[in-house]
């Protein structure tokens, strides 16, 4: 706890402009703990679908064409994502939603409700290119300001360097922590909790063939469709076309909003993105750390 303590210290001394605190050995944003504790006992409903990825991992896109997968049709939901963020909205806001229910989180499973596991319900982990979902994080905390925040400074104030090495330590500002700790937890969900089944679905193969990967979840989900309403779903949920529904077409309640000049949570939706903010050291020890900690090499 003292090693947690200090990194939440060297993290606010090396450019993060929030309070933060330990909570379950996690470093936290001091503001999250109260909502982290209050998703651990929300009511599950045995239907109810979960989509959890790392922040920046294509979780406004995975969600998007879950619900057109739900609704059979290329149609955009009346919301942001956000209206159906686990660790964000109150339980009153999520009973509200009809069944079935499409939540997503960031949350570690062990800080999820335990209901999701026994109950059976359907869950979608989607993963993305650690370092691209690295520089992402980066460029969204570093750029925006939320219009809201009474410091009127981006969530990052820090170098990229000071950004890699604070990531590598285990602080990124994700609910769930570390990148290594998250992945490990969904990678062995299946032993964890006794041969669980979980849809688990690569980023870069959504960007290969969208519509082969939205074809396997509505399998999993046992709701197939046609192979054409598959290819109108990827069409819909293209980066530029879902960008615009998403500013320009969808109920702006939910949406939490950056100040003029900020990108939003749509910045590139690239695969490789990451070799532009890399050198060729940090690669190398990010690399490094990556095989230790997951006991195999970064393809």
């Amino acid at each position: 706890m003292e090693n947690m303590s200090a990194l939440a210290e060297k993290a606010m001394a090396s450019g993060f402009n929030l309070d933060l605190v330990v909570h379950d050995g996690l470093v936290q944003a001091k503001f999250m703990v109260d909502k982290i504790k209050r998703a651990k006992t929300f009511a599950i409903r045995e239907d109810d679908i979960f989509l959890c990825t790392y922040p920046k991992s294509g979780t406004h896109w995975t969600w998007e064409i879950l619900n057109m997968i739900v609704a059979g049709k290329a149609e955009y939901t009346k919301h942001w994502l956000n209206s159906a963020y686990l660790e964000s909205r109150t339980k009153e806001e999520l009973e509200k939603l009809e069944s079935p229910r499409i939540i997503h989180t960031h949350l570690l499973p062990s800080q999820m409700p335990d209901a999701i596991w026994t109950n059976g319900c359907k869950v979608i982990y989607v993963h993305r290119h650690p370092k691209d979902c690295l520089v992402s994080f980066f460029s969204q905390l570093s750029k925006q300001i939320w219009e809201d925040n009474p410091l009127q400074k981006t969530a990052f104030s820090g170098s990229w360097a000071d950004y890699l090495d604070l990531f590598l330590d285990g602080y990124t500002l994700a609910p769930c922590g570390s990148y290594f700790t998250y992945r490990l937890q969904m990678s062995t969900i299946s032993d964890t909790y006794k041969g669980f089944e979980v849809c688990t679905v690569r980023y870069e193969d959504m960007k290969a063939d969208c519509a082969r990967e939205i074809k396997r979840m509505a399998e999993y989900l046992g709701r197939p469709l046609p192979e054409q309403i598959y290819r109108d779903i990827s069409e819909a949920c293209s980066f530029k076309n879902l960008k615009n529904a998403c500013e320009t077409m969808k109920d702006q309640t939910y949406h939490y909003k950056w100040q003029d000049g900020s990108s939003g949570y749509f910045r590139k939706g690239e695969c490789g993105d990451w070799k532009n903010f890399f050198t060729v050291a940090q690669s190398e020890r990010f690399d490094k750390m990556y095989e230790e900690k997951m006991q195999s090499p970064l393809l």
